[in-house]
């Protein structure tokens, strides 16, 4: 369980579901942002727009069982917070969606297969590992 969740945390603010909901059909571009936005309202508690590190951290430990080792938060909290003013905003959980996408297209067709997902995921992954 803790796997499957740290998949879908990782996937926050880039577009995926949890690895129990991945697509089974390919995605487009604009359901791949669709499910970044309910991510990303999911996580912002307060309904203001912004997703901050506690809010993270309260999401993730929800369905993660006890509260996330702080260096993954960090982590994935760089990778959205752009310009390291400490709020993730809606434009930068989107803005990190769309690279990801193009990122893991690999035939840049505009959808994303289950397959291309997965390898995405793995390559996420094994970014994350620590040196």
């Amino acid at each position: 369980m803790k796997h499957v969740m740290i998949a879908g945390v990782l996937a926050f603010g880039l577009g995926l579901p949890a690895a129990a909901q991945m697509p089974q059909q390919p995605i487009s571009k604009a359901d791949f942002l669709t499910r970044s936005r309910a991510q990303f309202a999911a996580l912002d508690a307060d309904h203001d727009g912004i997703v901050t590190k506690d809010e993270l951290t309260a999401g993730m430990a929800k369905d993660f069982g006890g509260a996330p080792p702080p260096q993954l938060i960090d982590r994935i909290f760089a990778s959205i917070d752009k310009n390291g003013d400490g709020k993730a905003t809606a434009a930068e959980a989107e803005e990190t969606a769309a690279a990801r996408f193009d990122q893991w297209d690999a035939n840049h067709d505009g959808t994303l297969t289950p397959e291309e997902m997965m390898a995405g995921r793995e390559a996420m992954r094994a970014a994350q590992k620590p040196q």
